[in-house]
């Protein structure tokens, strides 16, 4: 969908979050269902069914969730309405997210002789292996093997199968996979015998651990009988409500249970990588861009910092959050944009099914174990700033401005409009510079020309 151009800018050029993909990356999206109808065929019937099954499958996660009695999985209608409508969107928004993360190099971490080990928890239908083969072409061909583990275990292997047809359809090397059933917590013992070279395969290294629309499952008392929790994984908060704002608790101790499980397969012995470079493996949190999913992404930050962890991306610093601390008032930190890469045929299903989408958002986090060699783009430049907010109007500000992290707190940004959201770019927080009424951000003024000199 064609998003509004921005304005010429008065800020320097700001690094993107979600840059566009690459035409090799559309055609693949616009391809898809050739992929699908392999896995999955639809006879005439159920194609005819198919916007209603989206619609029902929609209200089922979101305002009917108290009626998913039963695993969605279980109903051919709901497993069509996902592969074809939620799985793509969510494809569309991790590969926009996944193109421009700081990530490792897993060709760098790979043993000699062996493979970098992406081990996806929560995997579903490896939502999130599958868009990262399609944002980074660069790694097709490196020695990745993935290991997706899930609650249930049809999703895995029906995403399996689906990268096994897609890679065919377009000609592209796929990694293998390995899949497996249980609760995310065991992700470190089901690596195990990848790790130790006891699996058929040569020896292998941890490289990304990923987990994507899965911390909503840890919150107690909210599962449903399928062992998943009811969440609208096309990125919808169900009721709003904010069960995730308190800083301790259940949910809390989940969280900090969840990096602790996850903590050897980061904090390993160092060994050898290929050309012997020293590399450290990440671990990567995506959620939904709602107040939930933003407020549990906040809190597991604060988490991973008091463990010894480091926030690589999106943060621009490893100090505390200002949104967790409440500047910005209700904020919650996530970032949103356009979905202009979305398929012809996606969009169509969408308007069918009366879920036209005009924008997209996520709530990420990469983190890494080593907090003194983190490094955030755009050192060195200035007091890097991640923006925020949608534009808004500020009295006594020339535009319309936004909201930006920094290490020194919140900033608000005159003039902004044409940033968009995520966007990384250095500025000067002067220390006696005024602060906002509402917010108590520290108001940074548009950068102007200085006037030349008279000869």
């Amino acid at each position: 969908m064609p998003s509004r151009p921005l304005p010429p800018s008065p800020w320097p050029h700001a690094e993107p979050l979600f840059p566009p993909l690459d035409a090799d990356a559309r055609t693949a999206l616009e391809r898809l269902p050739e992929a699908l109808h392999k896995v999955w065929p639809l006879n005439a019937a159920h194609r005819r069914s198919l916007p209603e099954d989206v619609a029902a499958l929609s209200r089922l996660l979101t305002t009917e969730r108290r009626d998913l009695r039963h695993p969605y999985w279980s109903s051919p209608a709901f497993v069509s309405a996902y592969l074809y409508y939620f799985l793509p969107w969510n494809l569309l928004r991790l590969a926009r997210l996944l193109a421009a993360l700081p990530l490792p190099d897993p060709r760098a971490l790979a043993p000699a002789g062996g493979e970098a080990l992406l081990l996806d928890a929560g995997s579903g239908p490896l939502s999130l292996p599958l868009a990262l083969w399609l944002a980074r072409p660069e790694w097709r061909e490196a020695p990745v093997r993935v290991l997706a583990l899930d609650s249930a275990a049809r999703p895995p292997e029906l995403g399996k199968a689906l990268f096994a047809a897609w890679g065919a359809c377009l000609g592209w090397k796929t990694w293998p996979v390995r899949t497996a059933q249980g609760p995310l917590e065991n992700l470190a013992r089901q690596a195990a015998p990848l790790l130790a070279g006891r699996a058929g395969a040569g020896p292998c290294r941890p490289w990304l651990i990923t987990a994507a629309n899965v911390l909503n499952e840890l919150r107690p008392g909210r599962k449903t009988a399928g062992g998943r929790q009811a969440w609208d994984e096309d990125g919808e908060d169900p009721d709003g409500s904010d069960a995730g704002d308190r800083q301790s608790g259940p949910l809390a101790e989940r969280l900090d249970g969840l990096l602790e499980a996850f903590a050897p397969l980061l904090f390993r012995r160092e060994e050898a990588c290929s050309g012997g470079t020293r590399a450290a493996p990440a671990l990567l949190f995506v959620e939904p861009g709602t107040r939930l999913g933003g407020n549990t992404i906040m809190r597991l930050r604060a988490l991973a910092l008091e463990g010894g962890l480091a926030a690589l991306a999106p943060c621009p610093h490893n100090a505390a959050c200002p949104l967790l601390s409440g500047q910005g008032g209700r904020t919650w930190c996530h970032f949103t944009f356009d979905s202009r890469d979305a398929p012809d045929w996606l969009l169509r299903l969408s308007t069918e099914a009366g879920l036209p989408k005009s924008g997209l958002s996520l709530a990420p986090l990469l983190l890494g174990p080593d907090v003194e060699n983190a490094h955030v783009a755009g050192q060195g430049t200035g007091l890097p700033a991640r923006v925020l907010s949608a534009p808004f109007p500020v009295p006594g500000l020339a535009g319309r401005g936004r909201y930006a992290c920094t290490a020194q707190g919140l900033a608000l940004l005159e003039d902004a409009e044409a940033l968009a959201s995520g966007g990384l770019l250095p500025v000067r927080l002067n220390p006696d510079a005024p602060r906002d009424a509402k917010s108590r951000a520290r108001i940074v003024r548009r950068q102007r020309p200085q006037p030349s000199a008279k000869p």
